[in-house]
C-alpha cells in the first residue's frame, strides 16, 4: 500500500511541476499544423511569454486540475 501511494504521489507531483511545459509543446504542435515551418525553442518560449502577458501565469496552468488528479491513479496502476 505504501508502494502504490508513493507511486500516486509521485505522478502527481512530476505531473504538476512539468504541465507548463507541456502545455506550450501541445500548443506549438498544434500551431505546427498551420505551418510548414517546424517551431523552435525559441518558437515556444515566445509563446509561453505571449500567454502570459495576455492572461496571466494561470494561463500556464488550464487543465492542471484534471491531468494531476488523472496521474496519479494511472501511476499507482502502473506500479
Amino acid at each position: 500500500l505504501d508502494r502504490i501511494a508513493s507511486a500516486a504521489a509521485a505522478g502527481m507531483i512530476c505531473w504538476a511541476s512539468i504541465f507548463p511545459f507541456d502545455l506550450v509543446r501541445s500548443k506549438l504542435y498544434m500551431k505546427s499544423f498551420k505551418s510548414d515551418v517546424p517551431p523552435s525553442t525559441l518558437d515556444g518560449i515566445l509563446l509561453a511569454r505571449e500567454m502570459v502577458v495576455q492572461r496571466g501565469w494561470t494561463s500556464l496552468y488550464r487543465g492542471v486540475g484534471v491531468t494531476v488528479a488523472r496521474a496519479g491513479p494511472v501511476a499507482a496502476v502502473i506500479l
